[in-house]
């Protein structure tokens, strides 16, 4: 095995000695440095001309990028600060152009673009026909795939290599992969597999003890043990290589490998994983670029599955700000954080405030989670490493019996929803839309088909803006309706949802509850009684008939408004529910106007409008209602990376859209 750099327990990171060429100069030593190494930049060639001493400069004109750009464009702080160093050196040793890196989730790879030619866009990240802050193929040849999720890179990074070798292609695959996505399901099995097939491979683990919140989960606690390993130089193989120097060693040899497989599993870093057939080395130190440049030449030419543990700190160089790193996991735009400007020394923008009179869904569910726990002893609620993301951080500290991060395992979480269920509790299960597709088939099998009355509460139910198409919420009407017994609705705000969530822990069926990003409207409309499969008239009228699911019913009002000065007369309805539907609602207004139009903040196709069609198909009252329908929804393409305002007029989802479509339809 190839040299192995191991840490112990009382010497974090490895000495630097005197004299070394990993030592690093202070900055009143440094002034023979250019200006501006960055801009200067394009990738492997131009980062192995510099001299090596350059790179602590180089890091810190990337962190001061990055917060210029951040801080206004608003994106991911923590998560790319903390792999500044382990980029530099990644792309040193390696020709990603050639060579295939695949990250994990991918929201760190902010230094990873700055490295490969597109410092002067990035000032552009998250807008519109601007840079993505995810890998992105079309942007640079140095980005191999579009990721947005955790767990899938040593998949697709092993199906590279199994490519490169049918091919005789001698190309490097290298995998970044979290402490946090190496606990998902997908990962695990990519790891089984590696193993058994020994493909050439190097899976590089970035050990923050972090996903957004603190990692949690037993691979979680491994993890921590072997950062607090004792030194651990491949015991193995140095001691078969000492019972082999000796007369009879060899038979000796033969006689120990049990003995010495034993005392390695008690003392032996990365045991795990080479159980799993990876070779491990480290852990080392993540953020010391010298130390893991010879690492990585090291193994670059290693052959087999290789694992490289880097202990690395999210949120390296925000110490200054005073903050709990974890809350810079990402920043909204103009955010101001003290102890930082831009690199032009320009102060970053105040953040923005928001108006106290409108709260977000997302805090609407948290508060309303905890009115229902205090009433019901039995509401349990489920995240999948996403406490703060849905609203739970406060339901967590009033409830912590009651409540379970299960880490980055969509499909354990909700099977586990439903084994609570089953044995008589009332789960809720809160992940955002995206990420339930994760767990579809555990949704089928673990409660459609047991018919259990699980929650289902996804946040992020539609366009979601600068993070773009991995992570809009825009499918899951159409992969949670065809569940028989499933009932699925949408509030048009707090008041509803809190209503909702209510109906659902008390009723005996599977039961999801979408709802978007962003605040709920600052004054809502009257509450009235909420009943399963039933619609609300909003307004009544006789020309057209406006049909909303979940909050775009406010803007139909506003349409209805806009309509008015036209000379028409628009009915506004509040759908509540996609399944079962309220059919015999929309049956009587189809009829009763010339017009439908359904608004939904989904794709058009399987969505609420599609819904609405199938159900006048099949019934003999609707077949001469269905040429009156016209479904607005998210087109049959990807919306791409820009402010969710814009995305929903690249949607055409306005309330202007919506008037243009009446008017046209009904002049045509």
């Amino acid at each position: 095995m190839a040299n192995t750099i191991s840490l112990s327990a009382d010497a974090p990171f490895p000495e630097r000695r005197a004299g070394d060429r990993r030592e690093v100069r202070d900055d009143a030593a440094a002034t023979d440095l250019p200006a501006a190494i960055l801009p200067t930049l394009r990738g492997h060639a131009d980062l192995r001309k510099l001299d090596r001493k350059m790179f602590p400069q180089l890091a810190e004109e990337m962190r001061a990028k990055i917060i210029e750009v951040v801080c206004t464009t608003g994106g991911h702080l923590g998560s790319n600060f903390g792999v500044v160093e382990q980029m530099i050196a990644m792309h040193y040793v390696f020709d990603f152009e050639s060579d295939t890196l695949v990250m994990d989730v991918g929201h760190q790879c902010y230094p990873h673009k700055l490295l490969t030619g597109r410092f002067a866009q990035f000032s552009s990240l998250r807008t519109k026909n601007g840079l993505s802050g995810y890998p992105h193929p079309a942007e640079s040849n140095y980005d191999v795939m579009r990721s947005g999720h955790a767990g899938t890179a040593i998949s697709m990074g092993l199906g590279i290599a199994v490519a490169n070798a049918l091919n005789a292609q001698k190309r490097h695959v290298v995998c970044q992969v979290g402490d946090a996505g190496l606990g998902c399901g997908v990962a695990l099995e990519a790891l089984n597999y590696a193993g058994h097939i020994n493909t050439n491979i190097l899976v590089v683990l970035n050990d923050n003890e972090m996903s957004i919140s603190t990692t949690v989960g037993a691979l979680a606690s491994y993890l921590n043990r072997l950062r607090a390993a004792p030194i651990y130089r491949t015991a193995k193989e140095r001691f078969h290589a000492l019972l082999r120097s000796v007369p009879f060693g060899e038979k000796i040899d033969k006689n120990l490998v049990d003995m010495v497989d034993a005392v390695k599993a008690a003392i032996a870093p990365g045991h795990l994983f080479e159980e799993l057939g990876f070779r491990y080395y480290g852990p080392i130190d993540g953020h010391d670029t010298d130390l893991m440049i010879d690492q990585l030449e090291a193994l670059k030419d290693v052959d087999g599955v290789k694992l490289l543990h880097l202990i690395t700190k999210k949120g390296k160089g925000l110490e200054p700000t005073g903050k709990d790193t974890r809350w810079l996991h990402a920043v909204s735009p103009g955010t101001q954080l003290p102890g930082f400007a831009t690199a032009d020394g320009v102060p970053t923008k105040v953040e923005i405030a928001q108006s106290k009179a409108r709260v977000s869904f997302t805090k609407a569910f948290g508060d309303a989670m905890i009115a229902l726990a205090e009433r019901d002893p039995k509401v349990v609620a489920i995240t999948a490493a996403m406490p703060e993301g849905t609203g739970l951080v406060d339901f967590a500290k009033k409830f912590p019996t009651r409540f379970h991060d299960t880490g980055i395992t969509e499909q354990h979480a909700v099977a586990f929803a439903g084994g609570l269920a089953k044995a008589g509790m009332k789960p809720v299960t809160a992940i955002y839309s995206t990420f339930l597709q994760r767990g579809y088939d555990q949704v089928f099998h673990e409660a459609v088909l047991q018919d259990l009355p699980v929650v289902f509460c996804m946040d992020r139910g539609g366009l979601v803006g600068e993070d773009g198409p991995s992570h809009h919420g825009i499918y899951d009407i159409a992969y949670l309706r065809t569940f028989p017994s499933m009932v699925i609705c949408s509030p048009r705000d707090a008041t509803e949802l809190a209503a909702m969530l209510d109906l659902g822990v008390n009723q005996p069926h599977p039961f999801a509850l979408r709802y978007p990003r962003g605040n709920t409207v600052e004054h809502e409309l009257a509450e009235t009684p909420i009943a399963v499969g039933k619609g609300e008239v909003l307004k009544d009228g006789n020309d057209v008939t406006l049909v909303g699911y979940g909050p775009m019913v406010y803007d139909l009002l506003d349409a209805a408004k806009k309509l008015a000065t036209h000379g028409l007369d628009a009915a506004v309805i509040n759908a509540r529910f996609v399944k079962p539907l309220d059919v015999e609602l929309l049956l009587r207004y189809a009829t009763k106007t010339r017009l439908m139009v359904t608004l939904e903040e989904h794709q058009v196709m399987g969505g609420f409008g599609s819904a609405v069609l199938e159900a006048f198909a099949l019934d003999p009252r609707g077949s001469d209602c269905i040429g009156r329908v016209v479904p607005i929804g998210i087109p049959d393409r990807l919306v791409e990376h820009q402010s969710r305002g814009q995305c929903l007029a690249d949607a055409g989802l306005t309330t202007d859209d919506v008037v243009a479509t009446v008017l046209r339809r009904l002049r045509a």
